[in-house]
C-alpha cells in the first residue's frame, strides 16, 4: 500500500487537486491522514471514468495543436482567396486558360507559315525576268514586308 499525496497523484493522472479531494470527499477514494492509496485511487478513477471523453492533453500539447491548426487555417484561406481572385479575373477577362493561348499562338504561326511559303508562287515570275541581284533583293524584301504587314494589319 503506497500512500502518496493528493496533488502528486493528480499530477499522474493530468487534473486539478481539487478534483482529488473532491473524490474523496464524495466517497469515491479514501484518504489515509490526506494521501491515498495509489492502487486502490487508480482502480476507483477506472471503475468511474467515463471512457467516452478522452484525456486533457497538457498545455504544451493542445499549444502547438492550436498552432499547427491555425497555421493550417491561415493557408487554406489564402489559397481560398487566391482562388476566388482567379476566379474574378477570369469573369472580367484579365485571364483566360493557357490551352486557348497555345491554340490562338498556334493558329498565328500557320498564318505566318503559309504566308511566307506562298512568296515565291507570287514572285517567281517577276523574278526570273529581273538580272539584277540589288533588284532581286529590292523584290524579295518588299515582299517580304508586304506579307508581314498584312498579318499586323488582320491582328488590329
Amino acid at each position: 500500500m503506497a500512500l502518496i499525496s493528493q496533488a502528486e497523484w493528480a499530477r499522474k493522472h493530468g487534473f486539478s487537486r481539487q478534483y482529488a479531494n473532491q473524490l474523496i470527499k464524495e466517497g469515491t477514494l479514501k484518504a489515509v491522514e490526506g494521501k491515498v492509496d495509489e492502487e486502490q485511487a487508480d482502480m476507483a478513477l477506472a471503475a468511474i471514468r467515463d471512457l467516452s471523453k478522452t484525456e486533457k492533453r497538457s498545455s504544451q500539447e493542445s499549444t502547438e495543436l492550436s498552432t499547427l491548426l491555425l497555421k493550417t487555417r491561415i493557408k487554406n484561406e489564402m489559397e481560398r482567396g487566391k482562388l476566388l481572385e482567379a476566379r474574378a479575373k477570369v469573369e472580367i477577362g484579365e485571364l483566360i486558360a493557357v490551352d486557348e493561348v497555345k491554340q490562338a499562338a498556334f493558329n498565328k504561326a500557320r498564318i505566318v507559315r503559309d504566308n511566307l511559303l506562298n512568296i515565291p508562287d507570287r514572285v517567281a515570275n517577276l523574278l526570273a525576268s529581273v538580272d539584277d541581284a540589288s533588284k532581286i533583293h529590292e523584290l524579295l524584301s518588299q515582299e517580304i514586308r508586304n506579307s508581314l504587314e498584312g498579318l499586323s494589319r488582320d491582328e488590329s
